[in-house]
């Protein structure tokens, strides 16, 4: 990606930095390191959406939007398409769980940080196209892509 990304969030004052250790200026240069490594170069400008919420709205929205009425960790809504290569492009936007976010960091025994951003990464790679839940092969990549992304993140 050659010039400009935005990086909309959407923070609810419970999951800010004071309450969670979530800085949503690192969230932003994270992003942009993230999209930057992703994004093919025909891409000029990037819009993604990030929307923080606790279960029962990520409850709400997983309903509504999949008819799934049960909560979950991450939600991405895709809007990128690289045919045509439209050089400025709303990416889509990515739905966090912070209470499932704070569970499974606590399941798995690593920082909230460290759940968070493999959330997000997560939901990005969706927003790209990768999809673990098609077939081995395609699982396999995109958490190759997952690995590579987060190194970028804890790499600083």
């Amino acid at each position: 990606m050659n010039s400009s990304l935005m990086v909309v969030t959407h923070w609810n004052d419970q999951w800010g930095p004071s309450k969670n250790e979530i800085d949503s200026e690192l969230v932003l240069e994270n992003c942009e390191r993230v999209l930057k490594y992703l994004s093919p170069p025909f891409l000029q400008s990037l819009e993604l959406s990030v929307l923080l919420v606790d279960d029962m709205l990520m409850k709400e929205i997983n309903f509504e939007r999949r008819g799934i009425n049960k909560t979950t960790d991450v939600l991405s809504f895709p809007l990128y398409s690289d045919s045509p290569p439209i050089p400025f492009q709303i990416l889509g936007e990515v739905v966090i769980s912070m209470d499932t976010c704070v569970l499974q960091a606590k399941e798995i025994g690593h920082s909230l940080i460290d759940e968070f951003y493999r959330l997000l990464v997560h939901g990005i790679l969706h927003l790209f196209g990768y999809d673990h839940e098609t077939n081995e092969k395609d699982a396999t990549l995109m958490r190759k892509k997952e690995d590579e992304c987060l190194d970028l993140v804890f790499e600083q």
